[in-house]
Formats: structure tokens, C-alpha cells, sequence
């Protein structure tokens, strides 16, 4: 049946009508079944309408067969992050007109989505998104499957956390790429859901073991070791023998950008611990391996750190925080980034202005961890305005927010 959706893809491609084509050959009605499939025919016809459109009708199989063949290889390219072959194939593939055939524009464009999402260009993804959503009757189940994978992506991408969980979750048992694992344990991660992150981050490092995949095992076992530090801080010796353990990995592989988040983890780590000094040294490690292809945002939550863990440890010049700190905000507003809440917080803090502080955390930072589903964010700067509020004698506001964590916060004796 490819040879029917071959000549009507060439048959348009002419300008022809079916009746056009069919003269002389056969009815319009018959042209009409092959076209779409529903008849059987003779190869005598079909090769008659591959000459009179002028086309070789093995060699159009053949080149059928070989896109079929490549849009599989740019998939497992882009699920392996080998780069260079990804941009390669991209080009060998927007030679081939054929990808507009039916049986491969959804696939196609639905990959070239994930392309735009690997090369961090998130609205150009959308385009696709939106168009597709227009035609998603259409898809095939593996087509459905891909749609909500790229949709997670996305959605993670704009830190639309709690929609990405609902598009992956959607994911059925049919879809052979089971690499939606991680993206699921990255999203809850995000949320602050540590059981489930461990435990889909678990599922795909099983899968990534399996195939070979060492890039995606270090970021499997960089979230598996975030997440077992997530409640109660694991030993810190041995947290770091297991990230320089994959440092070295990283090395070997020559990822620059793992062990950028490795440092970057390591530096949250002892920030944590309050030794402050060991998380300026890790920080800027993580910064002296970005460079201009990082995407802003890795960069800002690196800075963003490094600027902390020197105001708790008194490690800088005021002035030299206040220059990072704006610098920071300069990019994350030209990014559009959520990380601009956290700088204006540390200038504001250095200014020395605390009602003006306190009051942008109560009218922006807190309604935007809200809106952004940064729950541990929300949490550490309610409990720092309620004290602020106590501190201040302002009872009535601190008794509303006091309220309000307590009605929204659920029993562990009663999950109703």
C-alpha cells in the first residue's frame, strides 16, 4: 500500500487532479481507493501512474524505506545526545521532500519538536506543539505516545511541572522509549516528590544501563543521589565519593556540562551543611565550566548559589555581591527566567532594606513559587515572613499566613 500514498504524494506534488492522473489508465474512482489504500491493484497500473508523474517507483520505495530508517536514527541520536550526529541527520532529512508524505509528517515534525527542545528553543517547539494539536485525531498510537513525551518535555522546559507529570503519566505501555522515565523522576524532583523521583529516576537508569546510555546514567545517578540527600542529609563523605566517582566518568566522556552539575549539586550540598567555604569552592567550579552554549538558566542557578553561599559565609565584598547580583537579575529578566525572584531577594538584602524585602516577599516571591509550583521555595520564605511578622508585632498578618499553611497542609493520619 506505500506505492498508493507515493503517487498521491507525487500526484500533488505536480499538480494534478486524480482525474488528470488516472486517464487513459484507469477510473478516477479506482485511482482514489489506491491512493488511499482500500483496493488491491495491479503493479501494471502503478506503473503506469509512476510514469506519467515521473518517478521510479523502486527508487521511491527505496527512498521510503531509508526515511523511515533515519527518522528512527535522529530519535536515538537525540535520546543518546550525540550532537554532532543530530545536527547531521536533521540536514540529511529536511533534503528528503518525502518527509511531508503522511506517514511521516507527524513523526517528523514531532521530532523536529524535541530538536528545537534539545537546542533550548522551547517557543519554536510550541509552534509544533500547536499545530499537531489541530490534527491529533489523525495520530497513531506510537505518534500519541511521542506527542505526550515532547509535551512533558516542554512543559518541564517552562517550568510547568505539575503539567508535565500529567502529560508523562499519560504515557502507555505500548511506547517503546521508556527514556520518559527520567523526564517523570526530573519533574517530580522538581515538585519536591521524593519518593517518586527516586523511584522513576530508578526505572531510568535501568534503562539507560540497558542500553548503553553512560551520558543518561550519570544524570540517573546525579537525581538518585540529589533524592537521597532530599530529607535528611546523607553522609557527606560519602556523598562526595559518589560524585567524584562520576566525575571521573564525566571526564572520560568529556561532559563538561555533567560535571558542571556536579559541582553545581556538590556546592548545594555543603551550603546545606553551612560550610560555606567548601560551597563557594564547588559553585565556582560549576562556573568556571559554563561557557556560552550553557543555557542561561543551568548558569543562573549556579550564580544564583554561589552568590548565597558567599552572603552566609561572608566571602565577598559587599559591593562585588551586589555587582553579581545584578548581573544575575540583568540575565534572568533578559532570559525571562524565574531565577530574577532570588536576585532581587539577595539585593534587597544586602541594600539593607528589610520592610522593602519583606513586602516583596509577601506581594511577588511568594505568589510566584506559588504560580511556579516551587513548593520548598514557598515554604522557606513563608516560615522567614512569618518571623518577620513576629518579630515586628504585626500578629493579625502572621496569624493569616500561619492559618492559611495550616489548612492547606494534609495529616499523615488523614489522607482523605
Amino acid at each position: 500500500m506505500i506505492e498508493g500514498k507515493l503517487i498521491k504524494f507525487h500526484r500533488e506534488e505536480s499538480g494534478l487532479t486524480q482525474e488528470q492522473l488516472a486517464q487513459g489508465i484507469c477510473s478516477t474512482t479506482h485511482l482514489s481507493k489506491i491512493e488511499r489504500g482500500i483496493t488491491e491493484y495491479s503493479s501494471e497500473i502503478t506503473d503506469l501512474l509512476a510514469k506519467r508523474l515521473g518517478v521510479d517507483m523502486v527508487a521511491e520505495r527505496s527512498r521510503y524505506e531509508s526515511l523511515q530508517h533515519t527518522l528512527a536514527k535522529w530519535n536515538d541520536a537525540i535520546i543518546m545526545i550525540r550532537t554532532n550526529e543530530i545536527h547531521q541527520l536533521k540536514s540529511e532529512i529536511e533534503k528528503e521532500p518525502l518527509r511531508f508524505l503522511s506517514d511521516f509528517f507527524f513523526q517528523y515534525h514531532l521530532l523536529l519538536a524535541r530538536y528545537h527542545l534539545f537546542m533550548d528553543n522551547p517557543p519554536k517547539a510550541n509552534e509544533i506543539l500547536k499545530m499537531i494539536k489541530t490534527k491529533q485525531d489523525s495520530l497513531s498510537p506510537y505518534e500519541h505516545n511521542l506527542l505526550l513525551h515532547i509535551k512533558g518535555i516542554y512543559y518541564f522546559s517552562t517550568r510547568k511541572f505539575d503539567r508535565c507529570i500529567q502529560a508523562l503519566k499519560q504515557i502507555d505501555d505500548e511506547y517503546p522509549n521508556a527514556e520518559y522515565y527520567f523526564h517523570l523522576a526530573t519533574a517530580y524532583h522538581s515538585i519536591h516528590s521524593n519518593t517518586f523521583a527516586y523511584y522513576y529516576g530508578q526505572r531510568a537508569l535501568q534503562f539507560f544501563q540497558k542500553t548503553l546510555n553512560i551520558l543518561r546514567v550519570i544524570d540517573s545517578e546525579i537525581l538518585i543521589l540529589i533524592q537521597l540527600n532530599a530529607k535528611e542529609p546523607f553522609d557527606m563523605e560519602q556523598t562526595k565519593q559518589q560524585y567524584d566517582k562520576l566525575l571521573r566518568v564525566c571526564e572520560s566522556v568529556n561532559s563538561m556540562e555533567r560535571a558542571h552539575k556536579i559541582h553545581n549539586n556538590l556546592g548545594f550540598e555543603y551550603f546545606r551543611r553551612k560550610r560555606y567555604k567548601e560551597s563557594k569552592e564547588s559553585y565556582e567550579k560549576a562556573l568556571d565550566l559554563t561557557t556560552e552554549s550553557t543555557p542561561a538558566s543551568s548558569y543562573l542557578v549556579t550564580l544564583s548559589g554561589y552568590i548565597l553561599s558567599c552572603m552566609k559565609g561572608n566571602l565577598l565584598p559587599e559591593e562585588e555581591l551586589i555587582h553579581l547580583a545584578n548581573s544575575g537579575l540583568k540575565k534572568a529578566r533578559e532570559h525571562q527566567d524565574p531565577s530574577f525572584v532570588f536576585f532581587e531577594i539577595y539585593l534587597l538584602t544586602l541594600q539593607r532594606n528589610e520592610e522593602e524585602l519583606y513586602t516583596y516577599m509577601e506581594q511577588t516571591a511568594l505568589p510566584h513559587f506559588k504560580r511556579t509550583g516551587s513548593q520548598l521555595m514557598y515554604q522557606h520564605y513563608e516560615r522567614q515572613l512569618f518571623l518577620y511578622y513576629v518579630k515586628t508585632g504585626q500578629t493579625e498578618k502572621g496569624f493569616e499566613l500561619a492559618s492559611e499553611k495550616m489548612a492547606n497542609e494534609i495529616s499523615y493520619y488523614e489522607l482523605e
